[in-house]
């Protein structure tokens, strides 16, 4: 038998999983004072890379710890981060196997009761290192996830940044894309095939993102205080997404390897 870290999560067929609420929510505060715009640094500037959207949050009782945590073990709660809009979740390649950096999973999520599901079904995340990081500054954690076309074209990057403050963390997210490509991903071009006048609505451009943050301080921290003593790090995966600023610009301290498995 082949293991699966999924956390015992399944998920339904998408086109029969489409019409469930999402929760009522507040959205979160932001931080005090303000963080600063991100600004795309001079490679992202010479790629044409064009920043879409950008999000800031005060998270209270979210460490920067916990979100470390999440990142690496995403399967234990991607259903509770946005319930009713999230519709599935696996890894492509799990991190305890292959390390953080080579680690992608697939997802769907649904950005309206009742509308085609945004990633059909499954749209891989790649996550990337520094080298695609496309702003000047950072905070003191850092994850860049991609999403490429078949033939290994850039499509878009959503990065997220974050750092402890008194009674919780700050976080932001921020959705870059390439203006121009050959093709659009996989998932799309089965949503076109199967209704060509299907138009796709990314979550980057609705509240999914909002949603998603103010769910953080629900259950994050009683999830992370569940796994955070558990003695098998292949099943609880360790995680420490700091970085630092270099010559070439951010590389991150630890390693986050594939796990030895004795």
């Amino acid at each position: 038998m082949e293991y699966q870290a999924n956390g015992g999560q399944t998920f339904r067929p998408i086109l029969e999983n489409i019409h469930i609420p999402t929760l009522p929510y507040t959205p979160l505060a932001r931080p005090e004072p303000p963080l600063a715009a991100p600004e795309l640094n001079a490679a992202a500037r010479e790629k044409g890379w064009v920043l879409n959207s950008w999000h800031q949050h005060f998270l209270p009782g979210v460490s920067a710890a916990m979100l470390d945590w999440f990142w690496a073990n995403m399967e234990k709660g991607y259903y509770l981060w946005a319930p009713g809009s999230h519709k599935r979740f696996s890894w492509v390649r799990e991190p305890w196997e292959v390390g953080f950096l080579r680690s992608a999973h697939m997802i769907s999520e649904s950005v309206g009761e009742g509308l085609p599901v945004f990633g059909g079904s499954g749209v891989q995340i790649d996550r990337l290192d520094l080298s695609w990081f496309p702003f000047r500054d950072a905070l003191e954690h850092v994850i860049v996830e991609g999403v490429f076309n078949d033939p290994g074209e850039f499509v878009d990057m959503t990065v997220h940044m974050w750092q402890d403050v008194p009674g919780g963390s700050v976080h932001m997210d921020a959705a870059v894309a390439a203006p121009e490509i050959s093709q659009p991903p996989r998932f799309i071009l089965e949503m076109l095939a199967a209704d060509p006048d299907v138009k796709p609505v990314p979550p980057s451009a609705t509240d999914h993102g909002e949603y998603e943050a103010s769910r953080w301080p629900v259950f994050l921290p009683g999830l992370y205080a569940l796994w955070k003593d558990h003695p098998d790090p292949t099943q609880s995966v360790p995680c420490d997404l700091r970085v630092q600023k270099t010559a070439e610009g951010y590389a991150y301290i630890a390693e986050n390897g594939p796990i030895t498995v004795a």
